[in-house]
Order: C-alpha cells, then sequence, then structure tokens
C-alpha cells in the first residue's frame, strides 16, 4: 500500500460538487445512522473530515440550538462552503476549523465524534479514532460510516462496464488506502477502546437510464483517474470521461438494469467505562 499525501479525490470545486451529489444519495442512510446512534438535542459534536458540510449539517439539525458541531478540515473552500450553506440555511452552531486531526488540539471534549468517508482516506485510520477517543468525555459516542469497495455487488441484468469501473474503485483504494475499511471498523473501534460497535452494512439501489447514480460513478471516477493512472492501476485509453457516463446509460437501458451503490457499513459505539 503507497502511502496517501493527502485526500485520493482532490481539493477543487469540481470534486466539491461531486461531494454534494453524493450526499445527495448517502445523507438519508446517515441520518438514520445518527438517529440508531443517539445523536440527539444538547450535545457537542465533533465532525472529522467534514468537506462541504452535509454529515455537520445533519449533526447540527439533530443536535439542535443547545447542542454544538465542530466540523474539521484541512481544505478552505470546502470549509468555506459549509459555512455559507449554514448560513443559508439559518444554522448557528457549526464551528469551522481549519487543522489535521493528529495535530489539532481543542482545548475542550465533546460528546461525539463523527465522521463518513473519512478513514478510508487515512494512512492509519486505527491512530485516527484512537486521536479521537482521545477528544471524547468519558462514555462518549463514535458514530462512522465507511465504504467498503471489497463487497461491491454486480448490476442486475448484468452492467459489465458499470462493474468494471467499480473494480477500478477497489483496486484503487486497495493500493491507495483500504478498500475494505468498512468490514475493519468493528475491529478498530474495540481496538481503540471502545465497547463492541453495532454495525450494519447497507446500500441504497439505483436503475435505469436516468438515474443520478451514473453521474456519481462518472465524477467519483474523474476524481481518481489521475492518480490511479499515475499508481498504474487503470491504462490511460481505456476510459473516455468525456463518453463514460452515455456509455453507462446506454447499458443500463438496453438490459433496464438495476445496480448497488458501493457497500457502506455504519458503526456507532461508546467509550469503555
Amino acid at each position: 500500500m503507497s502511502e496517501p499525501s493527502s485526500y485520493a479525490m482532490g481539493h477543487d470545486d469540481r470534486e466539491r460538487r461531486r461531494l454534494a451529489l453524493q450526499a445527495s444519495i448517502l445523507n438519508p442512510l446517515t441520518d438514520q445512522l445518527f438517529h440508531r446512534a443517539g445523536i440527539s438535542s444538547g450535545m457537542n459534536v465533533l465532525d472529522i473530515g467534514c468537506g462541504v458540510g452535509d454529515v455537520s449539517l445533519l449533526a447540527a439539525r439533530l443536535v439542535g440550538r443547545d447542542g454544538s458541531v465542530t466540523s474539521v478540515d484541512i481544505d478552505p473552500p470546502a470549509l468555506e462552503t459549509l459555512a455559507a450553506r449554514a448560513a443559508n440555511e439559518g444554522i448557528t452552531n457549526i464551528e469551522c476549523i481549519r487543522a489535521d486531526i493528529h495535530e489539532w488540539t481543542p482545548g475542550r471534549r465533546f460528546d461525539a465524534v463523527v465522521g463518513r468517508h473519512i478513514l478510508i482516506h487515512t494512512k492509519d485510520p486505527l491512530a485516527v479514532i484512537r486521536r479521537c477517543a482521545a477528544l471524547l468525555h468519558q462514555r462518549g459516542l463514535a458514530a462512522f460510516h465507511e465504504y467498503d469497495f471489497s463487497v461491491v455487488h454486480r448490476g442486475w441484468p448484468p452492467t459489465p462496464l458499470r462493474d468494471r469501473v467499480m473494480d477500478v474503485f477497489d483496486r484503487f483504494f486497495t493500493r491507495v488506502t483500504y478498500s475494505n475499511i468498512g468490514s475493519r471498523l468493528w475491529n478498530l473501534l474495540t481496538e481503540a477502546g471502545f465497547e463492541r460497535p453495532d454495525c450494519r452494512a447497507e446500500y441504497p439501489i439505483s436503475g435505469g437510464a436516468d438515474s443520478v447514480y451514473l453521474q456519481w460513478i462518472v465524477e467519483s471516477f474523474r476524481s481518481l483517474q489521475p492518480r490511479a493512472l499515475a499508481e498504474g492501476i487503470v491504462a490511460a485509453d481505456e476510459f473516455d470521461l468525456d463518453t463514460l457516463e452515455q456509455r453507462l446509460r446506454e447499458e443500463a437501458s438496453a438490459g433496464n438494469s438495476s445496480f448497488p451503490a458501493p457497500a457502506m457499513v455504519g458503526a456507532f459505539t461508546r467509550l469503555r467505562a
């Protein structure tokens, strides 16, 4: 596994738009996870690797005016986007912090730490979770949502082009970090000092030529392609990004096919007493 020097998908406006598209699909799953975990009114929540803030906004609505969300990321434009979104919604309980979670010293502790698709981009996810544990009050709560590309299910009727693209995702994250980070959550959390977590694997399924999933797949592929090329995971002439989305739509239309999103594992637990 090579050592990633930064977020593998890049930091630019196009990637931030991709995150917003992704959130429109995945937010309901994360909202359900937070409800099951017990994120509730009055809690002070830390969101690590918050990006453009979809998870922070979900948490802020749950904790209400008596609670707070501290949103940490290394990308200033992403934090600016989050601040603007919060202002547009009249949400005043989010504090945006530009910091590396490994080095940041907040001077306070939190009731809960949350994160979505952050551990998959880290070189040492156990170190990150241990760092988060150190920032929690006694019996503090952790809730994470992570992909597991090792269990991506195939489309039906068959979608060989889409399946090949998803295979690249698995190979990419296996090379640059951990493609099966979702399956690792139970072990990571217990190793970091938490109780046995409640874990659930799930994914939404879409279908048809007009599915927004196909745009999501292509935009995600666009984000990782430069590094995938550099790592030798994919050949430069295998995929034409200018036509890939249309080809995927034609494939879906020809077979009236459905296609699962990548599997995600949601896990929540509390620090051991």
